[in-house]
């Protein structure tokens, strides 16, 4: 069965807003250098839903379903988050490459239009070859 997600509604207004994750979403937090590895790596097999960067923490964050982000051992220096912590969530019309503007979360890829979560089972096993297999 393909995986699917239903859409979130995202502002056109620039500003980034604080929301609750378990709920529509989930995250998984990257440290940029090996999330940008992985992004490439998806973005290849077009696995990857939309990425939040948040250049002053130097990390990427992909959306999976609630739920999901913590009922698997991910890599050392992954996170998961879920019910009980809160993402920043920039606009939809707040989009840059990596290292590039104002320091502030943007997204990195294209913003959710339809499929706008990540495949954990994809993005684990991704992360996982990134990390070199080393998965808790």
């Amino acid at each position: 069965m393909a995986f699917t997600s239903p859409p979130f509604r995202l502002q056109r207004d620039g500003r980034v807003r604080v929301r609750p994750l378990g709920e529509e979403f989930d995250a998984v937090r990257v440290p940029s250098f090996q999330g940008l590895y992985a992004l490439h790596r998806l973005h290849l097999t077009g696995l990857s839903g939309p990425v939040i960067e948040d250049p002053a923490h130097s990390v990427l964050h992909w959306l999976v379903p609630p739920g999901s982000a913590n009922d698997r051992g991910w890599p050392p220096g992954v996170t998961a988050l879920g019910r009980g912590y809160c993402l920043a969530v920039p606009a939809a019309d707040r989009v840059g490459g990596p290292w590039v503007g104002d320091g502030e979360v943007r997204w990195l890829t294209l913003p959710p239009v339809g499929q706008c979560l990540t495949d954990p089972e994809v993005l684990h096993s991704t992360l996982a070859k990134v990390f070199g297999g080393r998965c808790g």
